[in-house]
């Protein structure tokens, strides 16, 4: 606009000044109304002149503004889903554990769970017909083949016949005693003070085996932000927010400029420990370790934990005295109240187990961690004729007698 006005300045200047005839003199012809429009296109220019330094001003101020606005609004962000809807991409979190309270905002190392939870679960066509050594380089296995590290679930049978829908089967309420029915606990809890030990008060242990089952053994499964090999993942925050998944994390996305793939990891709800005992020349010693199992309700109506495990103290402590105790204990941190809270369940939960080793159904196995030396004809054998140089593995099948709360 300003440059239109300078050139409309410029003819009307042209045109009041000059003119031509038919020789070489220039004779000069004032034009009163040209004039004017000069003077009036003078000032107006030097108007817009001011305007637009103040508009100049007022636009670096504003872009300072702007800058100022959006670091407050960066500092706000704290989550995964606000970075991404800062740039217009709006979702909400959902908890890929409904049935745990934990949300997860965190990176977790990794760990291999071989050797320290037992065996884990796999789907039964991970690796048909592979050694673990084809699909692993952590040396975990030794060279051994799959199925003697690693408990394969069933092959899948495609029914013959339809199948009606079943309906889920409710474990019913963590606080109701099953083992035994009427809760008297007194004689075997041994707590130090009966008088307040708090047993299963506002669900904080899980009394009830239905519901047990579905806790012991069970995985959440958490999401984290994993540094990508070159090549792979994500290296921008709009992408990133279109990831399979993202739903799934709080963690916010590290804008550094590297590519990032969104990893699943796993961990077991709470810990099993087993305490058992030994004596040595009359005097008993104690022995406690941490173990991944499950429980399970068999086709007898009765509850059993399944330990498959290198031979240690744990296995000679649960054959040779034929009973042993399981803690099993979840523990949430972020929690203040220890009995129970109305958002987050109790600080801590779980429950302790007395079992007793099954001696028909358990099998102590060779350093093949396949090949059975005591057990698996279905027939008991004398605990304190085993050779223990001979095993190398047990396969152990525990009872559970008594289950009661924490204390």
């Amino acid at each position: 606009m300003n440059k239109q006005f300078k050139l409309s300045l410029i003819c009307a200047s042209i045109l009041a000044l000059t003119a031509c005839n038919d020789d070489d003199t220039v004779t000069i012809d004032p034009n009163p109304d040209l004039e004017v429009q000069i003077a009036e296109l003078t000032e107006q220019n030097q108007q817009l002149d001011e305007a637009n330094k103040d508009l100049t001003e007022a636009n670096l101020t504003l872009a300072d503004a702007n800058e100022e606005l959006d670091g407050k609004a960066a500092s706000f962000v704290s989550t995964f889903q606000e970075q991404c809807a800062n740039i217009g991409v709006n979702f909400e979190y959902e908890n890929p554990n409904p049935d745990s309270p934990y949300v997860n905002n965190g990176k977790s190392p990794e760990a291999s769970l071989i050797g320290v939870f037992g065996m884990p679960e796999i789907p039964f066509e991970h690796n048909e017909g592979s050694t673990c050594t084809s699909c692993h380089t952590d040396g975990h296995d030794s060279g051994k083949a799959c199925d003697t590290c690693h408990s394969f679930a069933a092959e899948p049978v495609e029914p013959t016949d339809p199948v009606e829908p079943v309906d889920p089967t409710d474990p019913g309420a963590p606080d109701m005693p099953t083992h035994p029915a009427d809760g008297n606990w007194d004689s075997y809890t041994g707590a130090s003070n009966v008088g307040t030990f708090y047993y299963n008060a506002d669900g904080a242990s899980f009394v009830n085996a239905a519901f047990l089952e579905t806790r012991m053994g069970k995985q959440n499964t958490f999401y984290e932000w994993k540094e990508a090999a070159e090549g792979e993942g994500v290296a921008t925050l709009k992408t990133a927010c279109g990831l399979e998944n993202r739903e799934f994390i709080t963690h916010e996305y590290p804008e550094d400029g590297k590519s990032y793939t969104l990893n699943s990891y796993s961990n077991f709800k709470g810990a099993s420990t087993f305490t058992t005992f030994r004596m040595e020349e009359g005097t008993p010693i104690a022995s406690s370790a941490t173990f991944g199992p499950g429980m399970s309700l068999e086709d007898d109506g009765e509850y059993y934990i399944d330990l498959f495990i290198t031979k240690n103290n744990t296995c000679k402590n649960l054959i040779t005295n034929g009973r042993g105790e399981v803690h099993y204990y979840e523990y949430d941190t972020r929690s203040n109240v220890k009995k129970g809270s109305p958002d987050m369940g109790p600080r801590n939960a779980g429950a302790r187990i007395q079992v007793t080793a099954d001696l028909h159904k358990s099998v102590l196995k060779s350093f093949d961690w396949f090949t059975p030396v005591y057990g698996a004809d279905g027939q008991s054998f004398d605990p304190q004729a085993v050779d223990w140089d001979t095993v190398g593995s047990c396969d152990l099948k525990l009872k559970v007698q008594v289950i009661y709360p924490l204390g």
